[in-house]
């Protein structure tokens, strides 16, 4: 098992009700659903980061492509997925 923390957290009560409900619902403790969505918030939002700092790099080492030939690409992978069936 792993090893957990104590993590105290205000939150509004209506959001403490949903959590309460969601729990219920679901047959899971208030506190697992918790871990599980903060999880999966955080691992979203990390990622999204370093995707802005994988571009920002680029950008910096001049790796980019004009506005006129990023939309004709984009046209095109839209046109051809409009295409099949």
């Amino acid at each position: 098992m792993a090893k957990t923390a104590t993590l105290t957290l205000r939150v509004s009560e209506e959001l403490k009700d949903k959590l309460g409900r969601f729990a219920e619902q679901t047959n899971r403790t208030p506190s697992s659903v918790a871990e599980r969505t903060l999880a999966a918030f955080l691992d979203r939002e990390l990622e999204m980061m370093a995707a802005v700092d994988e571009g920002l790099e680029d950008f910096r080492l001049g790796r980019t492509v004009p506005h006129d030939e990023a939309m004709q690409r984009i046209r095109a992978t839209l046109d051809k997925h409009k295409k099949q069936p």
